[in-house]
């Protein structure tokens, strides 16, 4: 079923036990403490990944406001919980109990709603929760609604449809590269939607820390690094496939994983690489970074993530699929090796093979790409801009009032 299909049907039950929530839910909601600043924040999850280290970053960037922090699915693990629990002014609760069942979804929706609304003023912001998306018909308008798309899925069932089912409901649609905003507009227009409403697209490009470190050391064997989670989007196979032939043919390289893909390796692989499982510290990720010389990625779609950013902070050169989002600031044998027609799986591979074997052989090569990477890096992904520009974000909406 598309995904805006069931977004017509769950909001026609959620207009159908409105009623019953006036009656039965909103008197307990009028014993609820009010937020002092009106600041909700709806994020899915607080497991280990790239996108909730944005949110962290966000959160950051308002830590002397006051605000409530929602998760509304299930965390496969508690990583990052206690980074998210820890940030200061800031009230966070798992609520994926009261979310995951269809029923009692429908009156948590009409309490955080029905809360929310309690408020003068308010502001909402949220990234991957499907229950955002539900509140939102039912949020006054005086409550500013803001989304953080992280990229495009090109599927029926991508988070794309659901700021694109709300879009005049959402105040604000904030994205952070180049062919997502493209894909925006271009939805906007496939769909007959008005173009006045891609003037709510804000542009927030996230940054990474910089830390201190000595002299990288380009010696073989050649350390390729791979971090991050697996799934369809990543195509681990293809990166174990890569890591084979490496193996096959006896290349002086060292493959290191770090995270949740390790089920998605086989047997070769496990035995001849480096498995670091997951790491929740940013500090040994940093490590891990600068003691490696590659960022290895074949995913099938991608906004720009995180680990190539950090990876280029830390010396690594990005090795990955040619990307429409990669490409808006990676350019081929200058600051990277861009893998082209990334649907060529068997050209991926290859390709991908043929780069790690030049580079194991022209070590001035991997030195010089490396040290332009980082270059960049610090010329724009400098964290302290996004957190700026974030604050700005907020405080221009007055949530740093108060709004009880």
């Amino acid at each position: 079923m598309h995904n805006l299909t069931k977004i017509k049907l769950f909001r026609i039950l959620l207009c159908m036990s409105y009623p019953l929530a006036l009656i039965f839910i909103f008197p307990f909601i009028l014993f609820k403490r009010k937020n002092p600043t009106g600041l909700f924040f709806f994020f899915d999850r607080y497991a280990i990944g790239g996108a909730q280290r944005i949110h962290i970053d966000i959160l950051q960037s308002v830590a002397e406001i006051n605000k409530q922090v929602y998760f509304t699915r299930s965390s496969p693990d508690d990583y990052l919980k206690k980074e998210f629990y820890s940030i200061a002014n800031t009230h966070s609760k798992d609520i994926h109990f009261w979310c995951d069942n269809l029923l009692i979804r429908l009156f948590t929706v009409h309490y955080y709603s029905l809360y929310i609304n309690r408020h003068s003023k308010g502001h909402v912001f949220s990234s991957n929760s499907t229950f955002f998306y539900d509140m939102l018909f039912f949020l006054k308008k005086s409550v500013v609604k803001t989304e953080l798309l992280h990229n495009f899925t090109h599927g029926k069932n991508g988070m794309e449809f659901f700021g694109l089912a709300n879009h005049k409901l959402l105040n604000y649609r904030v994205v952070y590269d180049i062919f997502t905003l493209s894909n925006i507009k271009n939805q906007y227009i496939s769909y007959g939607i008005d173009s006045k409403y891609t003037d709510r697209i804000l542009f927030i490009e996230p940054g990474v820390s910089f830390v201190p470190f000595g002299k990288k050391d380009y010696s073989l064997p050649l350390k390729v690094l791979y971090a991050g989670r697996g799934g369809p989007q990543k195509r681990i196979y293809l990166l174990n496939a890569i890591a084979e032939k490496c193996i096959e043919q006896k290349l002086p390289i060292s493959f290191h994983f770090a995270g949740t893909m390790q089920d998605e390796l086989s047997p070769l692989v496990k035995q001849n690489a480096v498995l670091h499982g997951e790491i929740s510290e940013k500090e040994k990720m940093y490590a891990l970074y600068q003691d490696c010389h590659i960022i290895l990625m074949t995913s099938a779609y991608e906004g720009f993530p995180m680990i190539i950013k950090e990876g280029m902070a830390n010396g690594c050169l990005p090795v990955v699929t040619a990307l429409e989002g990669n490409k808006t600031h990676l350019t081929h044998q200058q600051n990277a090796l861009l893998i082209e027609k990334p649907e060529d799986e068997e050209g991926v591979v290859a390709q991908a093979v043929s780069y790690i074997t030049m580079l194991c052989n022209d070590n001035g090569l991997l030195h010089n790409l490396s040290a332009t990477a980082h270059n960049y890096a610090r010329q724009h992904f400098d964290r302290t801009v996004f957190l700026q520009k974030y604050l700005a974000f907020f405080n221009s909406t007055g949530i740093a009032t108060d709004c009880n």
